[in-house]
């Protein structure tokens, strides 16, 4: 039911992108790094997975695709998909800033705030939600570039 709650394979592309983008960096790697980026991306990814899942429970009702996900079907408390959401971004923020780096921290915490707060009430107002959304998915390779860099210069962008 988490995993479903936090939309794991979708998780996983995250994770595996910004494992690109810190790839794609021109430092030698860094394993320990490494692997705290990647924990801490797919930690905060599934925290805002599970909070605009939570957020979207009165639509999601009434959509085939979306109809059986655990909070509209009673399968997980809407009390207990927000302690999960907090459950897995505070230490997965906590882990980019100390572990990783502050930046890379605070873009994580950046992106949830964007696809939780922006995106995710923005899909029944305008189709600009793509745009914010296609910001969503950019940001997690530069992630994974300051996460080896710890900085944002010019090389992320491609």
């Amino acid at each position: 039911i988490l995993a479903r709650l936090s939309k794991i394979k979708l998780t996983a592309l995250v994770v595996s992108t910004a494992s690109a983008g810190f790839a794609m960096a021109p430092v030698p790697f860094d394993l320990t790094c490494f692997l705290l980026a990647s924990l801490g991306t797919g930690l905060a990814s599934c925290a805002a997975n599970s909070i605009n899942q939570f957020f979207e429970v009165p639509f999601d009702s009434n959509m085939n695709r979306t109809k059986t996900r655990p909070l509209v079907r009673g399968q997980i408390s809407p009390l207990l998909a927000v302690c999960f959401a907090a459950s897995c971004g505070v230490p997965g923020i906590a882990l980019l800033i100390l572990g990783v780096n502050p930046l890379t921290g605070a873009l994580g915490a950046f992106n949830i705030f964007l696809y939780t707060c922006c995106y995710t009430p923005m899909k029944r107002m305008s189709i600009a939600n793509t745009w914010v959304g296609a910001i969503v998915g950019a940001i997690p390779p530069v992630m994974g570039w300051t996460a080896a860099t710890g900085s944002l210069d010019a090389g992320q962008e491609v």
